[in-house]
Order: C-alpha cells, then sequence, then structure tokens
C-alpha cells in the first residue's frame, strides 16, 4: 500500500500531505456527491476542527463523497453521543470518557495509554497509543464492536493529545501543591490521579472548563498548552504547569452514525477508512506545535510556567506502576466487564508492539505514521463485514 494523493487545501502543517490508497479519488460521474455532516464539538480555533478538515478533504480524494464540517454548531462534546447515535451528524469527534459506561470496553485501552509513557525510551508515545487503540478496537476487541452496535455507532479512528499540564487560578509548582484543590478532570485516570495527590476531582466537560476556571468554581483543569490560546484561558488563567500528570490523554475517537455507514458502497467504506488513518496525526502534529506556540505566548504574557522535577515525574511513575491494579479492579467491579485480565494483557502487549514500530521513525511527519496505520490497521479491516452486522 503506497501514499500517492497530497493535499494542498490544508494549511495548518509544513508541507502538509495526507494519504490515499492506490485506489485514488473516486469520480462522481455527474450525480450530485452525498454530503457527510461531521462535528467537532470544539471551535474552529481547536486543531481538532483542521484535523477534522483534514479528514474531509482525505474522504473528498478517495472517495465519491463530500463531508461538510461543523465546529460547535451541530453538536457540542456532552451531544456527541447520542447525536451521532440518532443521526443528527453522520460522524463526529467522540469523547469516550465522556461516557464511561456507555463506551466502557473503549475507555479500557484508553486507561491504560499511560504504559506508553513510563518507559524513557518510548520516542512518540502518542503515535504508539494512537496505533494501539485502533488495532485493539478494530481488529481485537469483538466486545467493543458489540458495544458500539448498541449505541448504533462505528468506530473509524483513535487519537490522542499530547504533553497534557494542568491550567490553574492557584500555583501548582509541583504535584504537592495539588492538595486540597479542585481540579476539573475529563478521564478517568486523571481522576484517579487527583485522588491520589489528595487533590477534589470535579467532572466537568471541555466545554464547561473556561467558565469553571473563571468563577472558581475549580482551581485547575488538567489540559494541554494548546488550549491556553486555542480556547482563551489565557484571558483567565495565570498558572500552567507542564509535565502534570503526564504527556498522554487517550479515548479519543472519530465514529461514525451506523445507518449512513451501513448505507455507503464497500468502495466508500474502504475510502474512508483510508482517510482516517490520516486525521490522527495531523490531530497529533498540531497539537504538538501549538502546545509549544502556545506555552511560549503564555509565559510571554507575564503568565507563570512551571515544570514537573525530576521528583514529580518519579511519584508520576509510581502512580502509572500502581494504577493498573486500580483499572482492573475498576473494570470487573464497577463496569462488570468480562476477561478484563485477558483484555489488559491484549492491550499491553499492543501498546509495547506500537511503542517499537513507532521508534522505528525519526521525524515527526506525517506520511511514515499514516502508512504505518493504513499497513497495520486499515488493511486489515474487512469493509464488507465491519460494521455491518
Amino acid at each position: 500500500m503506497t501514499l500517492i494523493q497530497d493535499f494542498k487545501g490544508f494549511s495548518g502543517l509544513k508541507g502538509a500531505a495526507v494519504a490515499g490508497l492506490a485506489l485514488g479519488a473516486l469520480t462522481v460521474g455527474g450525480a450530485q456527491a452525498q454530503t457527510l455532516r461531521h462535528a467537532v464539538g470544539l471551535p474552529e480555533t481547536s486543531y481538532n476542527y483542521d484535523a477534522a478538515v483534514a479528514f474531509g478533504e482525505a474522504i473528498e480524494a478517495n472517495t465519491d463523497l463530500e463531508m461538510k464540517v461543523f465546529a460547535l454548531s451541530l453538536l457540542s462534546l456532552a451531544e456527541m453521543s447520542g447525536g451521532i447515535r440518532d443521526g443528527l451528524a453522520d460522524s463526529g469527534f467522540t469523547l469516550f470518557p465522556y461516557f464511561p459506561a456507555e463506551y466502557s470496553e473503549m475507555n479500557l485501552p484508553a486507561d491504560l495509554s499511560l504504559l506508553a509513557i513510563s518507559d524513557p525510551d518510548t520516542k512518540w508515545p502518542g503515535p504508539a497509543v494512537i496505533g494501539a487503540s485502533m488495532e485493539y478496537v478494530m481488529l481485537n476487541c469483538p466486545d467493543c464492536q458489540e458495544q458500539l452496535k448498541g449505541l448504533n455507532s462505528v468506530y473509524l479512528n483513535g487519537a490522542a493529545a499530547v504533553e497534557y499540564g494542568l491550567v490553574c487560578n492557584k500555583p501548582v509548582k509541583s504535584i504537592a501543591d495539588l492538595e486540597g484543590l479542585k481540579v476539573r478532570t475529563g478521564a478517568a485516570d486523571q481522576g484517579r490521579f487527583a485522588d491520589y495527590f489528595g487533590a477534589v476531582r470535579v467532572a466537568l466537560s471541555g466545554n464547561e472548563i473556561y467558565d469553571a476556571l473563571s468563577t472558581g468554581n475549580v482551581d485547575c483543569s488538567f489540559n494541554q498548552g494548546e488550549n491556553l490560546v486555542g480556547l482563551r484561558y489565557i484571558e483567565i488563567a495565570d498558572h500552567f504547569t507542564t509535565g502534570i500528570m503526564g504527556s498522554m490523554f487517550a479515548g479519543l475517537a472519530t465514529t461514525m452514525n451506523r445507518d449512513t455507514w451501513q448505507g455507503l458502497s464497500e468502495e466508500n467504506r474502504r475510502g474512508i477508512l483510508t482517510a482516517a488513518a490520516v486525521q490522527p496525526i495531523v490531530s497529533w502534529i498540531l497539537n504538538k506545535e501549538r502546545n509549544i506556540s502556545a506555552i511560549e505566548e503564555f509565559r510571554a504574557a507575564g503568565k507563570n510556567v512551571y515544570e514537573a522535577s525530576a521528583e514529580d515525574q518519579e511519584k508520576i511513575a509510581e502512580f502509572i506502576a500502581q494504577d493498573l491494579e486500580v483499572v482492573r479492579a475498576e473494570y470487573n467491579e464497577k463496569y462488570g466487564l468480562e476477561n478484563v485480565d485477558e483484555k489488559i494483557e491484549t492491550v499491553t502487549a499492543l501498546i509495547e508492539k506500537w511503542k517499537g514500530l513507532t521508534n522505528e521513525i525519526d521525524v515527526m511527519e506525517q506520511e511514515p505514521f499514516i502508512q504505518l496505520y493504513l499497513d497495520e490497521i486499515m488493511s486489515k479491516v474487512d469493509v464488507a463485514s465491519y460494521g455491518m452486522d
């Protein structure tokens, strides 16, 4: 499988090029193309919006479909799961941790993603977790597929954010400063991290963080540096701490309404999966670049930026080690998943596999990562049966 299709319309990355299969772009033959509605649930300033635009361009190059990308006007993040289920959008940016019970099968690998940062020799933890998550859900987890079926959705890809830190209205210079603070958490592992170090976890959607920080309803939020500027936290927060809790947030995905998926031709389903290999790495690289830029802008505005110390990094590694047993117990007892031990073993092995595969890539460019996802995952999905039962 080779990469043949470059896209010039996406300006978010230097020399942006996203990939197509050897089948190339399909022609419509005079008929009006079907237009898919894709919801992001975040403003156009978010890198996730730009990645969705790249996804749409890749779909249009590899299918006879068109895609219209909606930022906030169609569905919010909290509305995404139900909106896709009910067909209000054909596809969208779905955050599994927002729906812990509904997506418990997919949240299990997300809760294990910190394993990718526990090894200092891992060059690209984000792309490794993306690959491991996609291979697990799409090729190794029948229970995931059954759960998605019950939500009338189809999993198209996974994603991971990088360099999560703490945006705060109080200084957090070290992990010890977390004790007693109200911390917004967007994922289960962030909540356990807050508990472990004595903070009070507060569950809010991403759309509610700005108001909660500005009013003091929360003291801090786990967040990416990019959002200091992209979501304007720079206006209402004075402190950002890098490296706490770590450089990983998974459980992000693109899902599609199952009725929409089943109404497409096999050729278009294949083309959509080709495009789905593009979006996660476009998102991740943009996230990486914008994090760096936004933290610099935050500092230049006279705000405070703190870095996790070596001592704090050791404490984070200790948390990750003990958290595996917490995850095991929670998914057995709270969510009632079957064969939890075997599933954890599978996910752990896939993370190790993908750490090895991605460690062979030397530069932070789209194409080699996209090719890995195409070769190792997308090409192995049988579009005649995937999501069709």
